[in-house]
């Protein structure tokens, strides 16, 4: 036999079934599913968790949700809508870290990244965050995108940018 001018295939046949390896690979992408994801909490580590829950309560009407205090140890949450705006100890977060946790400071600039709350008024939402001892960064102010959105700081340090839905 001449193989110059014949093809060779082999099929392999196992499980009684046969699939080109494109095949196979397209059926366990179909039989494989990615989990469900969703943001559910973000979690500021501060100082002291109950001061912080008042204040989000007083500046910004949030409503509180959980609260407990192990000697120190203290982990609460707000109401904010689908995810929740949480507050850890650092002396919680560095049992469970294992390591030391940098916490937002008001006489440092602030940590990388914010807190956005959304608001169909930010200005009177910004007056409030004010008269409750909130710092301002900069006032209310309208986007060429459309959005009216107002940057503070709370009162651990943590910057908060109140604004509009996205237009």
């Amino acid at each position: 036999m001449c193989f110059s001018r014949h093809r060779l295939v082999i099929i392999a046949i196992i499980g009684g079934t046969s699939k080109t390896t494109s095949e196979a690979v397209e059926q366990k992408e179909k039989t494989m599913s990615t989990p469900s994801v969703s943001l559910g909490y973000v979690i500021l580590y501060v100082k002291d968790v109950s001061a912080s829950l008042a204040f989000y309560e007083k500046a910004f009407g949030l409503s509180r949700r959980f609260f407990h205090d192990d000697n120190g140890k203290a982990y609460g949450e707000l109401d904010t809508g689908a995810a929740r705006l949480a507050f850890a100890s650092l002396q919680l977060a560095n049992e469970h870290l294992n390591q030391a946790v940098t916490a937002a400071t008001p006489n440092q600039p602030p940590l990388g990244f914010e807190v956005a709350l959304t608001t169909s008024d930010v200005a009177a939402l910004y007056a409030r965050a004010i008269k409750a001892g909130a710092m301002s960064v900069s006032e209310p102010a309208t986007k060429p995108w459309g959005q009216t959105v107002a940057y503070l700081r709370d009162m651990d340090g943590i910057l908060v940018e109140l604004c509009t839905p996205m237009p």
